[in-house]
């Protein structure tokens, strides 16, 4: 593989993709969810699991929503799967209906610590009486799903990011030395049940992800100094949909502030602009500047495309480029490293990680990661340089991983998935030159298209090869 360097990205005309009318969003069918079980069930054999207790809030709901095609609204939930095929589901008062979403049989309990507050406790049972209703017995070994990984820790097995009410509730029934946290059996991006997506559920989160891109596209398209945040962030508009993160958009002073909500600031000619979309699939960001030309920066400012924004370009085609199965996330960070360092170029999480309903699974890129790539595996390109005194460069976007039998089904099952991901693969390479490995599709329709200025929306980073 060969690293991009500045030299060969270049700023001119260029045409922006057709896009095409999205239609409904897939559902998953109920195969799915039986095969995800499954899997499950398989983990636990290999761990030595009796039993595991799943947490979801309305933040945290991903692993929970996997196994139970729903997730709980407004308060929490507890999903208890047995090894034994008896399996459970704790929920409050005002999610309690929604046991009915489950596509595979599970005895609901009406758990009303798990309601907001205040709310009617007239049917209440400890944590522990309803544990033990959902057959959960002393010596049962209890694996702990919510949502971390700790990997900082060497005793991360010990470690919970579910309240302690549940913790210690749990501890109590089935025994103080029977509980581990067992998030991994899901997310580790090594064999998580979770990193690697069948068919149908590839074409649902390519609809969320299009959707993203195209709420972030009309946003730029609306772009001119004079609005306000408030304004441009309207077209963020998730239209109904679940949101896999906050909608973002900040200018001018704001830009530096960090993630925070939209404001009444206005927009003006020169100021640094940043806005990100995220529903279930993906999320698309773009930063730059408010602007025409690179003039209308701040002369400290004016070097921002040889000094920033096409370093970071030449990164992005090298990722790109280099992503396919068999690749190690150590070498997908070393290639970012060696282009811009972070050292020097201010970046400091993951350059890409696994996406799902959640915008970060977790991530197999880091220094010396042996995770290889594998076919069905979703993931972000999400490089975010910082440079004191500039607007960072960003053109986040996110790809997956298809080899020859999962290209397939998709083309079998969802043509119009499948011509989507063509067509923007396509236009990479002959439009922007970015030329992906045979099983890499995107899955935003801006994927690859990166305009740093704006304002000037006839032209893009392009890549020659001359």
């Amino acid at each position: 593989m060969n690293h991009r360097s500045p030299d060969m990205i270049h700023y001119k005309a260029v045409e922006k993709l057709h896009w095409g009318t999205l239609g409904a969003c897939p559902e998953l069918p109920d195969t799915v969810y039986e095969k995800r079980l499954e899997k499950l069930y398989s983990k636990m054999d290999e761990e030595g699991l009796d039993t595991v207790v799943l947490y979801a809030d309305r933040e945290h709901y991903s692993n929970f929503r996997y196994l139970a095609a729903f997730e709980p609204r407004f308060e929490e939930g507890i999903l208890v799967i047995h090894r034994n095929g008896k399996n459970y589901v704790l929920l409050g008062n005002e999610c309690f209906c929604l046991y009915q979403e489950c596509k595979f049989a599970v005895t609901p309990v009406l758990c009303q610590i798990l309601s907001l507050p205040n709310q009617t406790m007239n049917q209440f049972s400890s944590m522990e009486a309803l544990f033990e209703r959902a057959e959960i017995k002393v010596g049962m070994k209890v694996g702990v799903v919510g949502w971390k990984l700790f990997t900082a820790k060497t005793d991360a097995k010990n470690i919970f990011d579910v309240p302690s009410y549940i913790v210690e509730a749990l501890k109590h029934v089935a025994g103080n030395n029977n509980i581990e946290n067992a998030t991994d059996l899901f997310i580790a991006p090594d064999d998580g049940i979770r990193v690697v997506n069948d068919v149908h559920t590839i074409a649902q989160m390519e609809h969320g992800a299009t959707q993203a891109s195209r709420r972030v596209a009309e946003m730029l398209e609306a772009l001119e100094p004079g609005k306000t945040e408030e304004e441009l962030g309207a077209y963020l508009n998730p239209r109904g949909k679940v949101m896999s993160c906050h909608p973002y958009l900040v200018a001018g002073k704001n830009r530096f502030r960090g993630l925070i909500s939209v404001t009444d600031y206005v927009v003006k000619k020169g100021d640094a602009l940043c806005t990100s979309m995220g529903l279930e699939g993906g999320l698309t960001n773009r930063a730059g500047y408010v602007a025409e030309e690179i003039t209308d920066l701040k002369g400290t400012e004016q070097d921002y495309m040889e000094k920033l924004a096409k370093p970071y370009f030449a990164a992005v085609v090298t990722w790109y480029e280099m992503i396919g199965i068999g690749i190690t996330g150590g070498a997908m960070y070393e290639a970012v490293q060696n282009i811009i360092p972070k050292e020097t170029y201010g970046w400091v999480l993951n350059p890409g990680h696994l996406i799902a309903t959640e915008e970060w699974l977790s991530s197999p890129i880091y220094p010396g990661s042996d995770i290889e790539f594998r076919s069905g595996m979703l993931v972000q390109m999400d490089i975010s340089p910082s440079m004191e005194g500039y607007g960072g460069p960003n053109c986040e976007d996110g790809i997956c991983i298809a080899d020859k039998e999962l290209q397939k089904e998709l083309a079998q099952n969802y043509p119009d998935v499948w011509r989507r991901m063509n067509e923007r693969k396509t236009y990479m390479k002959d439009v922007i030159g970015i030329h992906l490995k045979p099983e890499i599709f995107p899955m935003s329709d801006l994927a690859g298209w990166y305009n740093p200025l704006f304002l000037n929306r006839k032209k893009a980073f392009v890549v020659s090869y001359k």
